[in-house]
């Protein structure tokens, strides 16, 4: 996924901003992403607007691919270089801020227009996707946090447990109705039920027994991301 997205970025038309934006995050969390082996170890910050309208990551990995694959001079120091990444959760929208050096770039692509089309034997059927309470909990940063498992209805077997903090207060739902809006049209489902995933920061995702993502560090205090031919966050 991290590797699409360098390119996608490549290829969308670069825009740059006439209005400022103003965007609130209200938390940042630090997660680690262990590898398929779990030989490696990634970390990546995520923020997040308590209403869900807005994410956003500073992910160092992925500036310092999009810096090789857009500049070409050897010389240049890709370890200097810097993205932000905001998605807008309404409209499905991507701002890219990229910098290196001297080298300002912005992009702003709608998410539907780099997913692939992947109807294969999909069309005029259903998928409805579950989401219930286990009773359960799990330990994250010393907290007890209840866990949701979330299934398709024709297969709840095919699980994936969450497990979100409500001392956090996140709109979920709202963080991922045009994901999967996008991915039901993409995969040709004509009919679909969102799931309904509670409120909360998400502390931890497993899937099949593997640990997708898993907080480390929570910062709630509140940043200001401002836009207008520069990028600037204040707290």
């Amino acid at each position: 996924m991290k590797k699409i997205l360098f390119f996608a970025f490549f290829i969308i038309s670069a825009h740059t901003f006439s209005q400022e934006k103003t965007i609130e995050i209200d938390y940042v969390a630090d997660y680690v992403i262990p590898s398929n082996r779990n030989t490696k170890v990634d970390t990546i910050s995520i923020g997040f607007s308590k209403n869900g309208k807005y994410l956003w990551t500073n992910y160092n990995d992925l500036a310092l691919g999009l810096a090789k694959s857009m500049i070409k001079n050897s010389s240049e120091d890709f370890v200097n270089a810097k993205s932000n990444i905001i998605f807008n959760t309404e409209d499905g929208t991507l701002t890219l801020v990229f910098e290196l050096n001297k080298n300002l770039i912005y992009f702003n692509l709608n998410l539907d227009s780099f997913i692939p089309t992947n109807r294969g034997n999909n069309d005029e059927k259903g998928l409805d996707l579950i989401t219930e309470d286990t009773g359960e909990t799990m330990t994250v940063l010393g907290k007890q946090i209840k866990a949701y498992t979330m299934f398709p209805s024709s297969n709840p077997n095919d699980t994936i447990t969450m497990a979100t903090d409500e001392d956090y207060d996140v709109n979920n739902n709202q963080i991922f109705k045009k994901i999967f809006e996008i991915a039901f049209q993409k995969s040709g489902f004509s009919d679909q039920t969102m799931p309904n995933i509670p409120s909360g920061l998400i502390m931890k995702i497993i899937e099949k027994n593997n640990t997708i993502l898993e907080a480390i560090k929570v910062d709630n205090i509140k940043k200001t991301i401002k836009i207008n031919y520069s990028f600037k966050i204040t707290e």
